[in-house]
């Protein structure tokens, strides 16, 4: 089964592979900020913020489907919908192969992820 959206194009991807590694670094700073209360709010409890940090199965590569779908979104629909708002989540939620309410967390991070473009 793809995890491509039909209109996910080689430069989406490119463009990811720039932004990736501050992605990661964005991600373990998340997972440093531990308490802190400027911590990004990813909807996420303790349970979840520990059990990253321990290794589990919620590390950065298992999410990075989501987080390249909301970057190549943001991507393509920034001129429609510069803000995240429902017409965009009913949008996304239709065209993700994977699981989108477990991932929505995640793919909206990546959307709103403020970097060079």
């Amino acid at each position: 089964m793809s995890t491509e959206a039909k209109w996910n194009t080689a430069d989406y991807d490119n463009t990811w592979e720039r932004v990736k590694a501050a992605f990661a670094n964005d991600w373990e700073q998340t997972k440093a900020d531990f308490g802190s209360d400027s911590a990004r709010d990813m909807d996420q409890d303790v349970d979840d913020t520990v059990k990253q940090m321990a290794g589990s199965d919620d590390a950065f590569e298992n999410r990075e489907q989501a987080f390249r779908f909301g970057h190549a979104a943001h991507r393509h629909y920034r001129n429609d919908h510069p803000q995240w708002n429902e017409d965009l989540d009913d949008r996304l939620r239709a065209e993700y192969a994977g699981d989108y309410d477990r991932d929505r967390a995640y793919i909206r991070h990546a959307y709103d992820y403020k970097y060079a473009q």
